[in-house]
C-alpha cells in the first residue's frame, strides 16, 4: 500500500520502517519474547533509514502514524495506560508502606503525586536530554506499562547535539535498564525512589546520507556510535538513488494515489491496531521455539563470520 501511494520502489526501506512502528506498538503493550537461555526479552527495535530529500521519510512515517496506529494511540493512551496506573500505583505503595512501616494511605498519596509531578506521557518523541529521559522512565515504572520511543528526523542535523541522549539509549537497549543518576536530594527537590523493572526501548533514526556522512565532525561522531555498539544494535536501510516515477504516467501515478482499495487497506489495519491496544493484551508472552531459536543462532553466527 505505501509503495502504491508514495510510489517508493525500495521495499527494504519500508519494511525496516513499518517493523519499527510494528516494534511500537508491541513495546507500547510490553509484548516479551521468551528465550530458551535469556528468559523473557522486551520487545524492542533501533534502526537508521538514510534516502536522498525527496524520497518520502517523513511522509512514509507520517502516514503510518496518521493511518495505521493513530487510534491505537489514542486507545492506549486514554484507556490502557490510565488503567494500568490506576492498578499499579497501589501496589507500589503498598510494598513501599510494608518496607517502610508507613501509612498506607499517605504513601499512596505520596505515589500518586509523583505520577502526576511527571507531566503527561509522549507516545514518541523526537529529541530530548538524558535526564527528560529517566523521567519518563519512571513514569513508565509507575504505571508498569508503555515505552521509550524516539523517531529523530534530520539525523544528521540532530546527531552532535543530542549525544547523551544517544548514550542513555545504548544503555536501554535490550532489557530497558539503565543505572540511576545520583542527584543532590534537597527539600524543594526530592529524589524518587528506585523501581528495579525494565522499560522497553525504541529508536528510529533517518535523514539523509550526505548529512550524516560528511566526511567530518558528524561523521566521527556517527562512526564513534557505531563503535560503542549501536552497529550490532541497529537495523538498517540506506538507498542513494531517488524514487523515480518517469517511467508512468500522469494518470497510472493518480490511479495508484487514489486507490480506494489501499484506503481500505489501512482502514482495516488501523482497527485491527486498536483492538491490539486494548488491555487484555498488556504483557502477551511469545515463545520461540528450539528450532526458531537455533535459527537465529545460526544467523549471529553467520553475521560474526562475515563482521
Amino acid at each position: 500500500v505505501m509503495q502504491n501511494k508514495m510510489q517508493i520502489p525500495d521495499t527494504h526501506y519500508l519494511r525496516i520502517l513499518v517493523a519499527y512502528y510494528f516494534s511500537l506498538a508491541a513495546t507500547q503493550m510490553r509484548c516479551v519474547v521468551a528465550t530458551p537461555d535469556s528468559g523473557d526479552i522486551p520487545v524492542n527495535m533501533y534502526a537508521l533509514t538514510l534516502a536522498p530529500s525527496g524520497y518520502g521519510k517523513t511522509r512514509s512515517c507520517n502516514m503510518i502514524e496518521e493511518e495505521v496506529l493513530h487510534l491505537f494511540r489514542h486507545r492506549f493512551l486514554e484507556e490502557t495506560f490510565p488503567i494500568m496506573a490506576e492498578e499499579n500505583i497501589p501496589k507500589i505503595a503498598y510494598s513501599r508502606s510494608v518496607r517502610k512501616g508507613t501509612d498506607p494511605d499517605d504513601e499512596l498519596a505520596a505515589v500518586e503525586r509523583e505520577f502526576n509531578s511527571l507531566g503527561p506521557l509522549f507516545f514518541s518523541f523526537n529529541t530530548g536530554t538524558a535526564a527528560a529521559v529517566r523521567q519518563v522512565r519512571q513514569k513508565l515504572l509507575l504505571a508498569n506499562a508503555g515505552s521509550l520511543n524516539l523517531i529523530m528526523d534530520e539525523v544528521g542535523a540532530n546527531l552532535t547535539g543530542n549525544l547523551e541522549l544517544f548514550n542513555t539509549f545504548i544503555e536501554l537497549y535490550d532489557k530497558g535498564l539503565i543505572k540511576q543518576k545520583l542527584v543532590k536530594n534537597t527539600q524543594e527537590n526530592l529524589r524518587s525512589e528506585e523501581i528495579i523493572a525494565q522499560t522497553p526501548t525504541n529508536l528510529l533514526m533517518f535523514g539523509v546520507p550526505n548529512k550524516l556522512l560528511d566526511g567530518s565532525k558528524t561523521e566521527e561522531e556517527f562512526m564513534s556510535l557505531m563503535d560503542m555498539g549501536y552497529s550490532r544494535r541497529c537495523f538498517f536501510a540506506y538507498t542513494r538513488k531517488n524514487r523515480s516515477i518517469l517511467n508512468m504516467t500522469p494518470e497510472e501515478v493518480l490511479a495508484l494515489r487514489t486507490d480506494t482499495s489501499n484506503n481500505q487497506t489501512l482502514e482495516d489495519i488501523s482497527l485491527r491496531f486498536e483492538a491490539l491496544a486494548d488491555i487484555v493484551n498488556m504483557k502477551k508472552r511469545l515463545v520461540i521455539s528450539n528450532d526458531t531459536y537455533l535459527k537465529l543462532i545460526e544467523y549471529q553466527l553467520d553475521c560474526q563470520r562475515r563482521a
